[in-house]
Order: structure tokens, then sequence, then C-alpha cells
């Protein structure tokens, strides 16, 4: 488990969670105003 602490990986890591963020604000976007969805 101590690849885990590796620099590295944890900046890894930090950029895969922001990408599933942003999948996640877009997707609940997406469902909660389909409005918004037929603007863009």
């Amino acid at each position: 488990m101590s690849f885990l602490f590796h620099k590295r990986t944890k900046k890894i890591v930090n950029v895969i969670w922001g990408v599933v963020a942003v999948i996640v604000m877009i997707g609940m976007v997406a469902f909660f105003a389909p409005g918004i969805v037929n603007l863009i």
C-alpha cells in the first residue's frame, strides 16, 4: 500500500478525483435541468 503515498500517485489520484467530480456535476446538471443542455 506504500505506493499510495508517493507524490506522483497522489497527483494522479487528485486528477482522477477532479475528473470524477466534474463528470458528477455535469451529470447532476443534465439530470436536474434538461433545459440547460438544450441551450448548449
